[in-house]
């Protein structure tokens, strides 16, 4: 039976309006639901039947489906190849028996796997079911769009104590309890579903939570038949190198990246390269360990990523509005079986405290911050809400793992560059004089006005990243609550082991010919003199040392106490 008729039969009960379409309008309709498209007579658009019958279609199903308005030839020809399509399929009730069938079917054979969960994931092409044993994902079966839906919508159902409609476009949830589990022993079965990207192209997700009786047993051997496999792994490299991460940075990233817990922070202003940092750190770690669950919070999604399930807030009207469903969506990946998540960015205190406890309970977050400072970090929390997100709570090493600061710079064109003086007009003499202090300059190059053909007038040839990575730890965390930041930072960078900070390695590329000079005070930060810095370190390894001794003192008295 095709959605045409369907849609009629069930909205024959409408009191207001009945859904249903005379004979006449109706030959200027064909709805297509393999595609979700519906396809109208261009000559209809102003048919009052017609708009009455599309807006109850979409208030009743919920579902999204493309409108196409097309020659009444081209509607009469698809009527007849959805009418051949449909034909000899079963009809609506033996079908929704199957799938109900199947669903049971597949809470069987999931407990007798011993999954502890189910997550079933609807994509653009293909739906996947996958079990989760032993504290990893395995896929269990792949299948058509069409099958995908009709299990969905079967577990749905099979839900007790409440409206068992499912509403494409909402979060729902719901528990399996009673008869329907007789034979699979398990207790019970808690429920979470709703939309997921591309949720227009009809995307989704379902996670359902196995309860298993006290006195259950059973070996957790596969069942006749049933083959399970690790989820595909992304395919490609870790780019990192090529958008001017070093090596050290990149051991480091991944460190901070396999922490089983804790949130590592990307700071910078808006299109420093945040999100492809953290896209490609998220692709790294599906490669590596494609059997842990990653959730993304993202307001759009700028990269797809097939290996997780991306919950995206869209057409939202203003920031408030936004702001709330971000807050929702976050609340609720936290009921989705993750091991990882993704929050687009910490934008204000609610999102913050559900970010740490999300890293306080065993999940591990890659989230951005827009600070210009990686130190900054406690205090634009803490301006969110004072007493809740304090310095004393905000900073601890076991819920922030790291910080890194990020910028892009544009990389000269090779074919059109010039030659870099200390009396270029663009900076101010101090900023040039400081670059001086590094070393010679004398290949030092700036952009050429207007470019050439080969950067295409830009004078740019490609950017590349400047960073600095911070990884936290007990030390920095305290210097941070009880020195300040200033001193924290200076103590930080004297350490042997830190990072250098952005502002260097971008006075190392001016060096080289690599990038312009006053690009780095437009971008990165002030240029501090070589003197400074090297002050600055000196005075901070001059206090680290004196706490060390301080703490030595300390021991010693206690150990007489």
């Amino acid at each position: 039976m095709s959605l045409f008729n369907r849609l009629q039969n069930r909205t024959r009960k409408s009191t207001s309006y009945d859904g249903t379409l005379d004979a006449t309008e109706a030959q200027h309709v064909a709805i297509d639901d393999l595609t979700k498209t519906l396809y109208v007579d261009q000559t209809r658009r102003n048919s009052v039947a017609i708009q009455q019958w599309m807006a109850e279609h979409r208030a009743r199903t919920g579902l999204l489906y493309r409108v196409e308005w097309e020659p009444f030839s081209d509607i009469s020809r698809r009527r007849e190849e959805i009418r051949q399509t449909y034909a000899g399929q079963k009809g609506p009730q033996e079908t929704s028996n199957t799938a109900r069938n199947q669903a049971i079917g597949m809470l069987k054979i999931a407990a007798q796997c011993r999954a502890s969960d189910v997550h079933v994931l609807k994509r653009k092409d293909h739906t996947e079911i996958q079990f989760r044993i032993k504290k990893t994902l395995m896929v269990y079966r792949e299948l058509n769009n069409t099958e995908g839906e009709a299990l969905l919508v079967a577990l749905y159902r099979l839900c007790s104590s409440q409206d068992n409609t499912i509403k494409p476009l909402e979060t729902q949830d719901g528990g399996i309890t009673g008869q329907i589990l007789d034979g699979t022993g398990l207790e019970n079965v808690r429920l979470v579903r709703g939309p997921a990207y591309p949720a227009n192209d009809g995307g989704g997700h379902m996670e359902l939570r196995l309860q298993y009786r006290e006195k259950s047993e059973g070996s957790g051997a596969l069942p006749a038949g049933v083959t399970l496999r690790l989820p595909r792994r992304p395919e490609g490299e870790l780019k990192l190198a090529s958008y001017g991460f070093s090596e050290d940075q990149i051991d480091r990233l991944k460190y901070i990246a396999t922490q089983p817990s804790g949130v590592l922070l990307l700071t910078g202003p808006t299109g420093s390269g945040k999100t492809t940092t953290i896209y490609e750190l998220a692709k790294w770690q599906a490669r590596t360990d494609p059997g842990k669950r990653l959730v993304g919070i993202e307001q759009p999604v700028e990269y797809p990523m097939p290996w997780a399930v991306q919950l995206e807030i869209s057409n939202a009207l203003d920031s408030k509005t936004a702001g709330e469903r971000f807050q929702a969506n976050l609340r609720y990946s936290l009921r989705m079986d993750p091991d990882r998540l993704i929050i687009g960015e910490i934008r204000d205190a609610e999102v913050a405290l559900t970010t740490f406890d999300a890293a306080q309970t065993g999940h591990g977050v890659l989230s951005t911050l827009h600070i210009e400072d990686p130190f900054e970090f406690p205090t634009r929390l803490q301006n969110m809400n004072f007493e809740r997100l304090s310095f004393r709570v905000t900073c601890n090493s076991s819920v922030i793992r790291g910080v890194v600061a990020q910028r892009l710079l544009p990389l000269l064109c090779p074919h059109c560059k010039e030659l870099w003086t200390v009396n270029d007009e663009r900076m101010p003499q101090r900023a040039a004089q400081a670059l001086a202090t590094w070393g010679d300059t004398s290949s030092t190059y700036k952009i050429h006005p207007g470019g050439c053909s080969r950067c295409q007038y830009t004078g740019a040839g490609s950017v590349t990243s400047v960073a600095e990575v911070v990884e936290t730890d007990e030390e920095l965390m305290n210097d941070l609550i009880t020195k300040g930041i200033a001193i924290a930072r200076r103590r930080f960078r004297s350490r042997p082991e830190a990072d250098t900070p952005m502002v260097e390695k971008a006075i190392k590329l001016a060096l080289e010919g690599l990038v312009d000079p006053y690009t780095i005070i437009r971008e990165v930060d002030k240029i501090p003199s070589r003197e400074q810095v090297d002050r600055d370190r000196r005075i901070g390894r001059a206090e680290r040392a004196r706490a060390a001794q301080d703490a030595a003192a300390l021991a010693r008295e206690e150990e007489i106490a």
